[in-house]
């Protein structure tokens, strides 16, 4: 399996084994099965193109990557998290996926209103059902464009 076919939660699982102080270099070898393979394709993910409709949980989303295009109630949900640190990047993924996604409506099209109360169910649903591959891009391309 390639880390593009991770969960979200999968993926939140082997990076805290890289991100972990306490582990060296040996420890994570034993701990993670083809290391090696996983290291590079982490180094691969910064290249992934953002996909404008991807599906998860049987449901299609549709992300925002540009900060202009960008609802209040996502505005405000974005800020209560910390895009600038990788580590945290990494494990608050489905909350941001969670805030820049909004599902689609007529025949996997044209999204629905953003649903701020809704925001906790949709990041657990996009943690336990979103690939890093359907993921990684939205969230490389919408840091790049809000810088």
């Amino acid at each position: 399996m390639k880390l593009q076919d991770l969960t979200i939660d999968q993926f939140q699982r082997i990076a805290a084994l890289e991100f972990s102080p306490a582990l060296n270099d040996a420890d994570k070898r034993v701990g993670v099965e083809r290391y090696k393979a996983i290291v590079k394709e982490w180094n691969e993910l910064p290249a992934l193109a953002y996909k404008r409709k991807f599906k998860a949980g049987g449901k299609w989303w549709i992300p925002t990557v540009f900060t202009d295009e960008l609802t209040a109630g996502q505005l405000i949900d974005l800020m209560d998290m910390n895009t600038t640190d990788e580590r945290q990047l990494v494990q608050n993924l489905h909350r941001i996926m969670a805030t820049l996604c909004r599902e689609a409506g007529f025949m996997g099209w044209f999204p629905k209103k953003y649903d701020g109360a809704g925001h906790a169910d949709r990041a657990e649903l996009l943690k336990a059902n979103a690939k890093i591959g359907d993921v990684w891009g939205v969230v490389s391309f919408f840091l790049l464009s809000s810088e």
